[in-house]
């Protein structure tokens, strides 16, 4: 376990001891399974999610998209004001919100995680809410991008903001057949907040700091998949690419 402090691998213990004693005195092992996407932002985490979440019969779980939902917006309020910043939420809130979502019926297989956990402290608090079933995550899959083209990704995104369609487009790559239109659903598209040149070099710069000590956790628990798509490949080929590597594993 390099590079972890003594405080984590304190914690890692713990969390082993929690997931036995869930497993063989509460008799607690859920016949479930539960994945993970990291990435930068722009990356395709959720266009994968969205293929591989019917592939292993589970949903999946988009913090992002969690935490702009308007119930949540308005729950939560100026809890959620860093976002808009491009900065990182508190590990605590973030968690408090994850493990809301987790109760709906929609998780009762498991999930597939995007956008959570983002932090080493997140990567904790989900491994001992899982724990307590005894259970842990299956797998991690990191899709490694360069910097440059998450910033030219995210720039030319457009997002349809109608909360039952959330479809993506890219200026140059993916435009809709009638611009600033939605093809689906018909709703005008928006440039999210987050999606400006300023918010993006502050979200990556977030990212890289946080990244290594999740990655090398991960590592550390067996469970990490490292993946890079060559450049311009598409959401097929990702998701084909991705698919090979769990199931070789």
């Amino acid at each position: 376990m390099a590079n972890l402090t003594l405080k984590v691998r304190w914690q890692m213990f713990v969390n082993d001891t929690i997931r036995a004693f869930a497993r063989h005195i509460l008799r607690r092992h859920k016949d479930n399974e539960h994945g993970a996407l990291l990435g930068g932002p722009g990356s395709g985490k959720g266009t994968l999610g969205t293929r591989l979440g019917p592939h292993r019969g589970l949903n999946l779980l988009g913090m992002g998209d969690v935490l702009r939902r308007e119930d949540i917006q308005k729950e939560y309020g100026d809890r959620l004001a860093a976002m808009s910043k491009g900065g990182l939420l508190p590990d605590a809130l973030v968690h408090e919100i994850l493990e809301r979502e987790l109760r709906m019926p929609a998780y009762k297989r498991g999930a597939i995680f995007d956008g959570v956990p983002r932090t080493l402290g997140q990567a904790l608090l989900l491994e001992r809410s899982l724990a307590w079933q005894g259970i842990s995550l299956d797998w991690v899959v990191l899709l490694e991008i360069d910097d440059e083209e998450l910033v030219e990704r995210l720039t030319h995104r457009r997002t349809c903001p109608n909360p039952n369609c959330r479809r993506t487009y890219h200026l140059i790559h993916n435009r809709p057949k009638v611009d600033g239109i939605c093809d689906e659903c018909k709703t005008p598209l928006i440039q999210r907040k987050d999606d400006v040149r300023e918010v993006i070099v502050e979200r990556l710069r977030k990212y890289r700091e946080e990244i290594t000590p999740l990655c090398i956790f991960y590592k550390t628990r067996g469970v990490l998949y490292e993946v890079k798509p060559a450049k311009g490949s598409t959401p097929q080929e990702v998701f084909d690419l991705v698919k090979s590597v769990l199931t070789s594993n």
